[in-house]
């Protein structure tokens, strides 16, 4: 069974060549081998020691050893993957560490690789079947089968979270036999495959009973040991995982959500690990000969919605002044030196799909000038609600914004939140404005605009039949260059009805101590630790 609109597989000697010098990480190495067929023992074998096939390579333990210690840029609120929190950040990173999804991708090419499905492809216009890893095993040691997949995706549905509306056109999940899943769609779908690099798969037997989600049992490369809420997560290493045993024994998460906290805590080598630091702190850092710094361009963007329900935002004259009366280079400019770039359409430019729009140019007078035609002379007052620790700058850029907004006459009370309320007011849709950040975590920009700006979804009040139209095509072909021509579509048609303001596409940026070796920087901040490895303690 051959994937469907894959691009074929890179070679052997590209695979150990990216492994070799830190491109790939060790699961996206033997994910690779898998597509050429290269499984089992002898694909261990490669891993542990890639020189057997490119000699200048240095040879890794399989022995895994050392505890790695970090710290997320934001506060845990849950670890179920199927839940409300399934598509928040810290919860991405760490059930990435105990669980496993259907599909990966490359993070040097971009292509779509096998993981706990080793082949895909559409059998017809509403079917895609999925051939599973043979041999896998939870970490409680019950095989992994084609029923494990199917409760978990009927979770997704059931659920209704975030994830559901990438689902929505799902109408029956079979499992004909123990390796085959069968997914059934009510019409054409061609996001099957990259949406399932978001599903991650738990146990048939466990994953909708009462507690269990507080002690999940995982099959991904560490083993899920504790959770305290506020406090700490802790995993181990999974020595039986399919792609191999990781090169860390432990792997502890602190809760640090004050960013200063989590400088000081990295100084004093409290934390080996952190990531989304501010501009006014990199210099320091950069400095700091005990700590390495990588970058990456990022699938995160800061956005600031409007909700398309409530007045005056019912009028797109009213949200494009909102948006002219900012001066985004300034912005980027004095408060993103080194973490922001001015984005230039609802997704970022490293999303399949992103396609280049007319920006807003800084132009009060013709803010004001909307406003009056929308029958607002003299402003309005209204609110934005946010969550502290989202993003880099946060803070500074609402105070700016809002200072920006006054003049034009739009006073604006900022309405900080707690992450947890501020989820149940945005998904309730309870604000008028609602400024965060956002990940396209698959890298495709179905899932950010199908999943959030068609009238279904629901998710920020606007509602248009044209882009939902345009969507629901854009989802249904398997063709990629029809479906770059939908995406461009609808970012044109949100943009220029500015359902929100899209200022600043982010840059990761991750540190650690200086000797931790194998870390692969990722775009969609999602990082994986299974390749990492700790200086030996003396």
């Amino acid at each position: 069974m051959t994937p469907a609109n894959r691009t074929s597989p890179a070679t052997l000697s590209d695979l150990v060549r990216n492994y070799t010098t830190g491109t790939i990480s060790r699961r996206t190495l033997v994910q690779g081998l898998a597509a050429l067929g290269v499984t089992g023992s002898l694909a261990g074998a490669i891993a542990a020691r890639p020189e057997l096939v490119a000699a200048q390579a240095t040879p890794s333990s399989t022995e895994p050893a050392g505890e790695l210690t970090l710290s997320l840029a934001s506060s845990l609120e849950g670890i179920d993957p199927h839940g409300a929190f399934a598509v928040e950040g810290s919860t991405s990173i760490v059930i990435t560490m105990y669980l496993d999804t259907l599909i990966a991708r490359d993070p040097e090419t971009g292509d779509l690789i096998p993981a706990l499905a080793t082949s895909w492809e559409a059998t017809s216009d509403t079917s895609w079947q999925f051939t599973l890893r043979e041999g896998v095993t939870f970490h409680d040691g019950t095989a992994f089968t084609s029923a494990d997949v199917k409760a978990s995706l009927e979770r997704v549905l059931d659920l209704e979270g975030p994830l559901a509306p990438l689902w929505v056109l799902v109408d029956t999940v079979e499992a004909p036999d123990p390796l085959t899943v069968v997914i059934n769609t009510t019409e054409p779908m061609g996001t099957v495959p990259v949406n399932a690099t978001l599903l991650f798969i738990g146990p048939a037997a466990g994953i909708n009973e009462d507690g269990f989600w507080n002690n999940p049992v995982g099959i991904g490369p560490f083993r899920f040991v504790s959770w305290v809420p506020d406090s700490e997560l802790i995993v181990e290493a999974n020595p039986d995982y399919w792609g191999g045993s990781p090169q860390l024994e432990r792997v502890v998460v602190r809760d640090i959500p004050e960013p200063a906290a989590r400088i000081t805590a990295l100084e004093t080598g409290e934390i080996d690990f952190t990531y989304n630091i501010a501009p006014d702190q990199l210099p320091a850092l950069e400095g700091n000969q005990d700590l390495a710094i990588d970058t990456t361009p990022s699938y995160t963007y800061y956005f600031n919605w409007f909700n398309g329900q409530r007045e005056p935002y019912t009028d797109a004259r009213v949200r494009q002044a909102m948006a002219y009366a900012l001066d985004v280079d300034t912005m980027v400019t004095e408060l993103m030196a080194g973490v922001g770039q001015r984005a230039q359409a609802p997704i970022p430019t490293t999303v399949f799909g992103f396609a280049p729009q007319t920006p807003y140019d800084y132009d009060p007078e013709r803010a004001m000038a909307l406003l009056e035609e929308a029958g607002y002379p003299d402003g309005f007052e209204t609110t934005v609600q946010w969550n502290p620790g989202s993003g880099p700058q946060d803070r500074a850029l609402i105070q700016t914004m809002i200072s920006y907004w006054d003049a034009i006459g739009v006073r604006v009370e900022s309405l900080e939140k707690e992450r947890g309320l501020w989820i149940d007011d945005l998904v309730a849709l309870n604000w008028d404005m609602n400024f965060q950040t956002n990940t396209v975590r698959t890298g495709d920009a179905d899932f950010t605009l199908r999943r959030l700006y068609t009238t279904e979804a629901n998710r920020n009040g606007y509602s248009n039949p044209e882009l939902d139209e345009v969507l629901v095509a854009s989802a249904a072909s398997t063709d990629q260059a029809e479906r770059e021509q939908f995406f461009a579509e609808a970012c044109r048609i949100i943009w220029d009805e500015a359902v929100g303001i899209f200022p600043i596409d982010l840059i990761a940026n991750y540190v650690y101590q200086d000797g931790i070796e194998g870390f692969v920087p990722v775009p969609s901040q999602v990082p994986e630790f299974d390749t990492v490895r700790v200086p030996a303690e003396d």
